[in-house]
């Protein structure tokens, strides 16, 4: 059998200093001893990994979970001569002890996880959430607030669920005031970039909780909730004019590429198509 070539694609992302998304196709290489400075996250999409570490040696099968603390000695090769395909996100220890005590409102010391292996179907999705928001963009700032929305919501479920010591979260109290101040505030600039961090101080909560109760009240992310607010505008735009880049200029998308893929997943059908059908009415 013809072996697949060997890839390794690092994807930044500016808007998370630190953070580094990492996606490894066919890796058959055998990786040193060594160590990481940050939380090293990923999951195996095909063949087996074996990370060999103080404690033995650890066997990820494919869809599952495996957690690298920082300055943890290991090394890592794939089970057969096949490889293996993984993703991985690196996370700085300051960006995971700052999510931890959003979730409990005070400071909490970096975290720490006892195991390599997770098995968790609803963990593994999160995590290929993220990364499918990462590969299928073309532009960061088309995916900023998305991607911080899904990274939240991943580490948030990991710290609690699954460190060795979760945070508690703290209890905010009914935030409806604030969330409605939000929604305005994101019907009166859905032309501007808009980001978690900055939406989160307009509702005067972390990021974890503002996400948290935002979703808690309206039902979607805010992410959801400003792509659904400039759809719903675009379609009026476009019934007007017809004119697809400009209308997606126009409603704050990146481009008309952006545009049309965020169009037809919340309506069904591509821009073009939908600007014929409802002229012929």
């Amino acid at each position: 059998m013809k072996r697949q070539d060997e890839s390794i694609k690092t994807f930044n992302l500016p808007f998370e200093p630190g953070i580094e998304a990492i996606s490894g196709r066919h890796i058959t290489n055998e990786f040193r001893r060594h160590i990481h400075k940050t939380y090293i996250i990923g999951m195996v999409e095909q063949g087996k990994r074996i990370i060999t570490h103080p404690g033995g040696a650890t066997r990820v099968a494919t869809n599952e979970i495996f957690i690298i603390n920082p300055g943890q000695v290991h090394s890592c090769s794939s089970e057969d001569q096949s490889g293996h395909s993984y993703k991985i996100l690196s996370i700085p220890s300051q960006i995971m002890g700052s999510i931890a005590s959003q979730i409990s409102e005070k400071q909490e010391e970096s975290p720490s996880f006892n195991k390599i292996r997770y098995q968790d179907e609803g963990l593994s999705e999160n995590f290929m959430a993220v990364f499918g928001v990462i590969q299928e963009s073309k532009s960061d700032i088309e995916v900023e607030v998305e991607v911080e929305s899904n990274i939240y919501s991943f580490l948030a479920h990991l710290l609690i669920c699954f460190s060795a010591s979760p945070p508690l979260p703290y209890q905010a109290g009914e935030q409806r005031d604030s969330i409605k101040r939000v929604c305005g505030y994101i019907r009166q600039n859905f032309r501007e970039h808009l980001s978690l961090k900055h939406l989160a101080e307009i509702a005067c909560l972390s990021p974890f909780h503002f996400q948290r109760e935002f979703k808690k009240s309206m039902g979607i992310t805010p992410w959801e909730y400003l792509n659904d607010f400039r759809i719903s505008e675009s379609k009026k735009m476009l019934l007007k004019s017809g004119e697809i880049a400009d209308t997606a200029i126009e409603t704050g998308f990146v481009d008309q590429s952006h545009f049309s893929r965020t169009f037809r997943k919340t309506v069904g059908i591509p821009p073009g198509k939908y600007c014929k059908i409802n002229k012929m009415d």
